[in-house]
């Protein structure tokens, strides 16, 4: 049974450091672009819901579009009801406006414990790498594992959980 429920809470309040300004004023979604029907604020947090009676028909994403940026980091506070998965587009480029559909790097956050905090490309490679893991990508593309981080501490999407994403280059 597919279970089509899902939302995402994130918390963008007082973010700004690398991006020289905020990204998330904690009251409406002025200078973010997403589906209406599936994007709000609540109390101060960013909110995607799909429910049985609002499906995507595929992956949707709210973008920032607030400009280009550099090398950033980017933390913030996040959790996922329901069994599906959601993520943080970085570096990405816009495919489909219409679609709010996107392609480039994702911080994915996902109810397996070995996918939680994955690197993963979409409309790309896939997953480039899987919680846990170091990996070296060369110039041609190819990656090479080069050791692992522990990954025993239990995760809860349904929690409160801190991420960070560092992009540099």
């Amino acid at each position: 049974m597919i279970r089509y429920f899902f939302t995402a809470f994130i918390s963008l309040s007082a973010i700004s450091g690398a991006f020289g300004q905020d990204l998330f004023n904690g009251k409406d979604l002025t200078g973010w672009d997403g589906n209406p029907e599936l994007w709000r604020v609540e109390d101060g947090v960013i909110v995607g819901e799909t429910t049985p009676q609002k499906k995507t028909g595929g992956n949707t994403f709210l973008i920032w579009k607030g400009g280009e940026v550099g090398d950033f980091e980017l933390t913030l506070k996040a959790r996922v009801i329901g069994s599906n998965n959601s993520g943080i587009q970085y570096r990405s480029k816009l495919l489909d406006a219409k679609k709010w559909s996107v392609g480039g790097y994702q911080m994915d956050m996902h109810p397996s414990s070995g996918y939680f905090g994955m690197l993963y490309e979409e409309r790309g490679r896939g997953i480039v790498a899987q919680r846990g893991q170091k990996v070296v990508i060369d110039e041609k593309g190819k990656k090479t594992v080069t050791g692992k981080l522990d990954k025993s501490k239990k995760l809860d999407l349904s929690k409160w959980n801190e991420f960070t994403v560092i992009a540099k280059g």
